[in-house]
């Protein structure tokens, strides 16, 4: 079974979005790079933000643009291509295709489901 993994909260300011999720929820931020905040909600075990917490997820705080214009659940699996084949047979989209993220050592898509609602699917490489 795969598993959500992270999540992602587009955000047109995100030094703004940044402040509101410190002062509602206490959530701490580290410098992700590329304007990207990590939104750390549950202390990590590594620099890609992994919790020691069994069951707890880190995410992120990114610049809103097209495609990802709303909050994201990241689920990870052992093989996206079939994930993203399973999308289509059962009547969801590809929001944005397949891309290889080398110095992340992962390969992501955006997905939508049948109720329009987008997921981020991660599949480590």
């Amino acid at each position: 079974m795969d598993k959500v993994s992270w999540f992602e909260i587009p955000a047109d300011d995100v030094q703004r979005a940044s402040a509101f999720y410190n002062s509602v929820f206490g959530w701490n931020m580290s410098d992700m790079g590329g304007g990207s905040l990590m939104a750390i909600t549950t202390p990590a075990a590594d620099a890609q933000g992994t919790p020691k917490e069994p069951g707890a997820i880190n995410g992120d705080i990114s610049p809103r643009s097209e495609g990802f214009d709303k909050p994201l659940v990241v689920i990870e699996t052992t093989d996206i291509d079939a994930r993203i084949k399973s999308v289509e047979e059962a009547g969801g989209k590809i929001v944005l295709p397949r891309k290889d993220i080398a110095e992340m050592g992962m390969a992501w898509a955006i997905v939508s489901d049948t109720e329009g609602n987008n997921v981020g699917i991660i599949q480590t490489l």
